[in-house]
């Protein structure tokens, strides 16, 4: 598995965080112009002419080394490739060097595991003027010499690219990572406060968490976020309500709904934006007072609950899980102690094992306050190898744990 981890959602790699230069940009429905031959790997010649593939559709996935997403999604790329034949072109694009990119293809376990190479222009400094991004993955379609979209590689399928050979035209969402000052809705005259949520607001870009700004002319404050999976957005609020100290796993939540699939994605059916446009929300609060985060993040569970005709609650529920104790006897000398890597707690160790998914959920009754060294928890019994060393171990057992409910009313 290859994942990053954030509590409030999802993180885009950003590898071109730098001030962007956007005055060779190209939007939907405007024509390329001829282009230099650009460097390329794992493709029949070291260079390659864009101009000689209009007849196809071209997609254009930029990338980075760096981005845990972009990896993830290549052999989907692959698999298209290989269905649509000489219909499609995918190409990977990089600012990275011919020599890294190698080497990337080369070293990558998860790629040599799903036999991925795909052809990747290096070196780019070209098509990130042409198709200037803030994070990637990043996806443009060209087609008979013009730009047909810049979406989300999501819209990488069969269907899309069937639909733009055939038709030449592309109906999909277009990403676009410079939207400024897009509101929700318009401005009201006298407005008090109000309270709104909708779906998926293709307008907006997408705001995890909870931001809170004031308008310096009504006076009034604005709680909001856009464009997120419901469970994703009782996380963010539930994190501001109360610090958490464990993941959230799939295990540590009890659905009591009809569809758990509305309220989060599950990898593999069928692309994160697409199910975002179909089951996302986006809210918005307003009102002339405002309290602390914690407290404003109160409000908001509770708008969310009334509006969606759900109880969200913290809850405990006795389940088999891994427990940290004292061991009966300590080791007196392990040599992964010696080349691990430090850890500062027992915390961090329970948070890394819950974030391995490898585990049921673990809880921590030692007591123990010290530093750990730790070579690999691959296993429970090479762990226990180790933590014998600092008098500990990790058995299995019964308790109450800390759940979260959703329960439909």
């Amino acid at each position: 598995m290859i994942c990053l981890f954030v509590w409030l959602g999802v993180a885009q790699a950003m590898g071109q965080s730098r001030s962007i230069d956007r005055s060779q940009q190209f939007f939907v429905g405007e024509s390329i112009p001829e282009m230099v031959t650009m460097p390329i790997v794992n493709w029949e010649q070291s260079e390659i002419d864009l101009g000689r593939y209009k007849d196809r559709v071209v997609v254009l996935e930029f990338f980075d080394t760096y981005c845990a997403t972009c990896i993830e999604g290549m052999p989907h790329l692959q698999q298209v490739q290989q269905q649509m034949g000489d219909k499609l072109l995918v190409l990977m694009v990089t600012w990275q060097s011919k020599e890294v990119i190698e080497k990337f293809y080369r070293d990558n376990r998860f790629l040599k595991e799903n036999n991925v190479k795909l052809p990747t222009i290096v070196d780019d400094t070209l098509m990130r003027k042409y198709f200037p991004h803030q994070g990637v993955p990043h996806t443009v379609f060209l087609y008979q010499g013009k730009v047909q979209a810049v979406t989300y590689p999501d819209y990488v399928k069969k269907k899309f690219v069937d639909e733009l050979y055939t038709t030449g035209k592309l109906s999909v969402p277009q990403k676009d990572d410079f939207k400024e000052g897009t509101k929700m809705f318009e401005e009201e005259v006298g407005l008090i406060g109000s309270v709104r949520l909708t779906g998926y607001q293709e307008s907006l870009e997408e705001k995890p968490g909870l931001t809170i700004e004031r308008d310096s002319v009504s006076g009034v404050y604005k709680t909001y976020f856009y464009n997120v999976g419901i469970l994703n957005a009782y996380k963010a609020i539930l994190a501001y309500i109360k610090k958490p100290t464990f993941i959230l796993t799939e295990q540590r939540i009890l659905w009591k709904v009809k569809d758990p699939s509305k309220y989060r994605y599950q990898e593999g059916s069928g692309g994160s934006h697409i199910w975002l446009t179909q089951h996302g929300i986006s809210y918005e609060r307003r009102s002339k007072v405002v309290g602390d985060l914690s407290d404003q993040a109160k409000l908001v569970l509770n708008d969310l609950n009334s509006l969606l005709g759900l109880s969200v609650y913290w809850d405990t529920l006795e389940m088999d899980c891994l427990i940290v104790r004292k061991a009966r006897k300590k080791v007196k000398s392990v040599d992964a102690v010696k080349t691990g890597k430090k850890i500062e707690n027992i915390g961090i160790l329970t948070f890394l094992m819950d974030y391995s998914g490898n585990y049921p959920p673990i809880i921590d009754e030692s007591g123990y306050t010290g530093g750990l060294t730790i070579a690999n928890y691959a296993s429970i019994e090479e762990l226990n190898l180790q933590l014998r060393y600092y008098g500990l171990e990790i058995i299995t057992g019964r308790r109450p744990i800390e759940i979260l409910v959703l329960e439909e009313l």
